[in-house]
């Protein structure tokens, strides 16, 4: 297993510690998606998954996933090794509009705009506790 390394963009948490940024991460999304501010739901969403990414990387790096979240997410989209449902929660994100493309009538947003973040979060949690109890 790699050593925390702070210097590093991958290492400078540990895998523990990405899935906690990313949970962190879904309940900005969740408060933001509830207000109405689409730009920032989107953005902590997709912050959320490519953290939740960060935590598999950390236990089996593959330089094909880059290194910004927008890039883990664009290459899972296409990665045949991960369950389909994980390809189209992470294709939603990739496309999911910065912009609110409907008025929502009432005071609260649609908190469930941050349900794909969730399941990859969920998928990634799973994976890594599966290396975890491999090594």
């Amino acid at each position: 297993m790699p050593e925390k390394d702070p210097s590093h963009w991958l290492y400078r948490f540990t895998s523990d510690e990405w899935l906690r940024a990313s949970a962190h991460e879904l309940i900005h999304a969740r408060r933001a998606f509830l207000q109405k501010a689409q730009r920032e739901g989107v953005a902590h969403s997709r912050r959320a998954a490519g953290m939740a990414v960060n935590a598999l990387l950390w236990h089996r790096p593959d330089e094909s996933y880059g290194r910004s979240f927008m890039e883990h997410l664009a290459t899972l989209t296409k990665d045949t090794k991960v369950p389909e449902p994980i390809r189209q929660a992470a294709d939603a994100l990739v496309g999911m509009s910065m912009k609110a493309e409907l008025v929502t009538l009432g005071k609260k947003g649609d908190p469930t705009r941050v349900e794909p973040a969730e399941r990859i979060l969920a998928w990634a949690k799973q994976i890594v506790a599966e290396y975890l109890n491999v090594n």
